[in-house]
């Protein structure tokens, strides 16, 4: 009889699939011994720089209670340093060398110069209305670096997260976080060059970058992490999904080389939690590239028991008992300040060129007028715009008011690429004399998730004594004082010949449990926005009385997203319901235009 014994025989369970993954419950366990990490400082001081996944680190870390790093030059994001997102080492390190004098880094290049406004190519997403001289630029360029030296010499614990390996360059060998004219700046293919990292690059560049963190602080460690977000778009000639793997496998690779030969780099897994195999995935939208905060609280949970280790307040025996419920953490439903998330909306603003001609009808708003967008495509229906910045960045005034082009998206650089392009079409009907057809569709204004709780706040504010009963009046004295800008964007679009039609948030607070109390005072929010536009002669369309008075089957309406805090997604309806809408929407067009 064959001997049946093996090197496998006496291996503990972590090291078996069936046992190790198969068996465990994706998003409601943790596993166990998934990691080695052992901290060596209490209660860290912990800095995060990376891609677009290092702000839920960020934000979790925050939110936990622990001493996380923010640069307080860059406020806006969740970032310890003031430059944004950063996808590959080599651009990590050219912050090293701005105010490295041995370095000869001209600290003068990647400045872009448009309408007489400086912009920092370095770091794109930053500053997005420029500079007005390029002076102040690079003061501002030297003083993130010096913010970025002095915090690190403060860290005890620094995550970095990979993104890419696929990068641009100039031929002065400076590299940029995204391609130049994606974000801002203008592409110029004499001037830039793509460039794909190899593994002998990456892990070159991860020691020089080990050099350099030590000579600033000798007892600084490092846990490397790999992105699990999907490449957007490639430039190799692989399809993306190719591509996609190629890229994350090398840095994954190279990162085990660095934890492997260096004791100060340890690896946390969030890639391959992300990843791994799952029946009914939960860790990824629809779209299968953006992470959900189910997901991410489910990998922090695993990344919280590291440092909760290190505090001596838990052990592996009982990871599972102190994160039975991934479900029972606190959702972060907050919009994640990411690069990346912008890109397919500007892919697709950016088909129509600047050059071609004019498009007779126009949408701009929030997420609601990018989902509008798609219902258009589905039908054909040819227009210019969609989405240009998130509800909460209309609401909250991420905007500056523009005498030549009616405003100026602040909330990220995409943003403001986004309503270029929308902003041109419209220059073109403008252009004629008299002005040419043209129909806007708008939801700016509406944002009624962010809205009724500020018009709450405003009432509180206003009658400190309380109210009996809340009228047209109240309403309209709040648009007035907390809407004035937006709704002057709505009315010059008007006075310059444009036919706008404002369109109200979906009916679906009334269908759940946790929002179904606000339709009241959601209705009438949109009975009085109707009366104000009415009042100026312009069309407001009532979707949700529209739907209430058309559909009798409105569950089939409804988002199937939830959030991991158990709240369900009431703001948005799904395709069935953007179809319904663009229906709708499309024959009131065509009325208006016949009349």
């Amino acid at each position: 009889m064959q001997n049946s014994k093996t090197p496998y025989n006496n291996r503990d369970e972590i090291f078996f699939w069936r046992s190790a993954v198969a068996s465990i419950k994706l998003g409601q366990q943790t596993f166990d011994k998934l990691t080695q990490i052992r901290l060596h400082t209490e209660n860290p001081k912990i800095s995060s720089v990376g891609s677009c996944f290092a702000q839920h680190v960020g934000r979790w870390l925050n939110k936990q209670g622990y001493s996380f790093h923010q640069s307080t030059i860059e406020t806006s994001q969740v970032s310890s340093f003031a430059f944004g997102n950063i996808y590959t080492p080599r651009c990590f390190l050219q912050w090293f060398d701005i105010i490295d004098e041995n370095k000869g880094f001209d600290a003068e290049c990647a400045i872009h110069f448009e309408k007489n406004r400086y912009y920092d190519l370095l770091r794109p997403s930053i500053y997005p209305n420029g500079f007005d001289r390029k002076e102040d630029l690079v003061e501002a360029r030297v003083l993130a670096a010096k913010e970025m030296y002095q915090t690190l010499k403060n860290t005890d614990l620094l995550i970095f997260t990979l993104g890419l390996t696929e990068s641009w360059k100039d031929q002065n060998n400076v590299f940029y976080p995204s391609c130049p004219g994606v974000i801002s700046g203008e592409f110029n293919e004499t001037k830039y060059l793509f460039h794909n990292f190899t593994y002998d690059e990456i892990c070159s560049d991860l020691q020089q970058l080990k050099s350099r963190l030590t000579s600033i602080n000798p007892k600084i460690n490092i846990i490397l992490t790999v992105s699990p977000v999907p490449l957007t778009a490639t430039m190799t000639n692989k399809h993306i999904l190719v591509a996609n793997q190629h890229s994350k496998s090398l840095l994954r690779t190279a990162a085990s080389f660095m934890c492997d030969n260096y004791d100060n780099f340890e690896y946390f897994p969030s890639f391959e939690l992300i990843t791994a195999p799952s029946d009914n995935d939960f860790r990824f939208e629809t779209n299968r590239r953006t992470v959900t905060p189910e997901a991410v609280n489910y990998v922090m949970g695993h990344f919280g028991s590291v440092l909760q280790r290190a505090e001596g307040h838990i052990s592996n025996a009982n990871l599972n008992n102190q994160f039975s419920g991934v479900t029972q953490k606190t959702t972060d439903t907050e919009e994640v300040e990411c690069d990346e998330e912008f890109l397919e909306s500007v892919k697709k603003l950016t088909e129509h060129s600047l050059d071609e001609p004019r498009i007779d009808l126009t949408l701009f708003g929030d997420s609601h007028m990018g989902k509008l967008s798609t219902a258009f495509d589905n039908i054909n229906m040819t227009h210019c715009g969609g989405m240009v910045m998130n509800g909460s960045g209309f609401s909250q005034k991420k905007f500056s008011l523009c005498d030549t082009e009616y405003f100026v998206p602040l909330e990220n650089a995409m943003s403001r690429k986004l309503w270029s392009v929308i902003f041109s079409n419209l220059s073109r009907h403008e252009q004629q004399s008299p002005p040419l057809t043209s129909t806007i569709i708008t939801n700016l204004g509406l944002q009624t998730h962010q809205n009724v709780s500020r018009f709450t706040t405003w009432l509180q504010n206003s009658y400190p004594q309380g109210i009996a009963e809340i009228t047209l009046k109240e309403f309209v004295d709040y648009f007035y004082d907390d809407l004035t800008e937006q709704l002057s964007i709505i009315l010059k679009l008007h006075e310059n010949g444009h036919k706008v039609v404002v369109v109200s948030d979906p009916p679906f607070s009334q269908y759940f449990e946790e929002s179904k109390g606000m339709k009241n005072i959601i209705y009438a929010y949109f009975n009085a926005m109707e009366y104000i536009w009415t009042e100026f002669g312009i069309t407001f369309f009532n979707a949700a009385r529209a739907f209430d008075e058309e559909i009798t089957d409105p569950e089939n309406y409804l988002s199937t997203v939830k959030y991991a805090d158990n709240q369900h997604d009431w703001i948005h309806g799904n395709e069935k319901y953007y179809a319904w809408l663009a229906d709708k929407l499309s024959t009131l067009i065509k009325q208006e235009t016949e009349a």
